[in-house]
């Protein structure tokens, strides 16, 4: 994968991707978590690299992407047609783990023309109807709670609570701590008073694919996941041997789904 970056108004943002024989138009856009960055889909990149065009990133706030101003979900969304613009890219296949599922449903809601379809990994659904406010109160205090831990306590502790294999729990704790606790509260407060204001459902025009790890204990996941496919009759597979950051426990089975997935389209 080759470092690329690009600059606008609000900061740089930084991004990899890879070259492949066969000239497209078409891309595979990875969007990581909350406090991870791109090395999340490490194990995707490796498996695909060599088949797909691949674009994985480190959203605003995160990774390499940290000097950034006027965080919004709509700001985001712009970097990303910005840096499909530099790639000519005009269409995507959109995975997006946790808030890295919030990115890509914001960005289908505002380009969804460009999107040819989204796989959802431990994420949740927009739309304030799947919510109840008690459910939502880790969510608006995330930041205030996160403050109280030491942070190589918090980083640890985080990172084994979302993963059930070592190398994965590695990887995330290695990214927690490149962040920062400042870099992680600052992300957090950013992304989920942005998640706070979405109201209604994305209107999906593209095919869907929910899936989460079954051990993911992870707020309430599984029953948001598990009710939005009941809602919409989206396709949800539970990865086995795998908690939250599920890509990366089970990578093996993931890559299979999203091959097929692909494949479909």
């Amino acid at each position: 994968m080759i470092e690329k970056r690009k600059q606008s108004t609000e900061g740089t943002v930084y991004y990899w991707t890879n070259k492949i024989n066969s000239p497209t138009d078409v891309a595979i856009v990875f969007c990581h978590g909350l406090t991870a960055d791109h090395t999340l889909f490490d194990k995707q990149v490796k498996y695909l690299a060599d088949e797909y065009k691949l674009i994985t990133w480190d959203w605003p706030l995160h990774g390499k992407s940290r000097a950034y101003n006027n965080f919004s979900f709509s700001n985001v969304n712009k970097e990303l047609v910005a840096i499909l613009k530099q790639e000519s890219i005009n269409k995507i296949i959109l995975v997006g783990q946790s808030a890295g599922g919030y990115i890509a449903q914001s960005f289908i809601r505002e380009y969804g023309n460009m999107v040819v379809g989204f796989i959802g990994v431990g994420t949740t659904p927009f739309g304030k109807s799947y919510y109840k406010n008690s459910e939502l109160f880790w969510i608006k205090h995330y930041s205030a709670i996160a403050k109280l831990y030491p942070y190589r306590y918090y980083s640890k502790a985080g990172a084994k609570a979302i993963t059930v294999t070592e190398e994965a729990e590695t990887s995330m704790y290695n990214s927690l701590i490149k962040l920062g606790k400042k870099g992680v509260l600052t992300a957090a407060s950013a992304v989920y008073s942005e998640f706070l204001k979405v109201e209604d459902e994305v209107q999906f025009n593209c095919p869907v694919l929910i899936t989460y790890g079954e051990h993911d204990k992870t707020g309430y996941v599984k029953k948001y996941c598990n009710n939005w496919s009941d809602k919409t009759g989206f396709p949800l597979k539970v990865i086995s041997n795998a908690s939250h950051n599920a890509n990366y426990d089970n990578y093996e089975e993931f890559n299979e789904l999203l091959i097929s997935f692909i494949q479909s389209l």
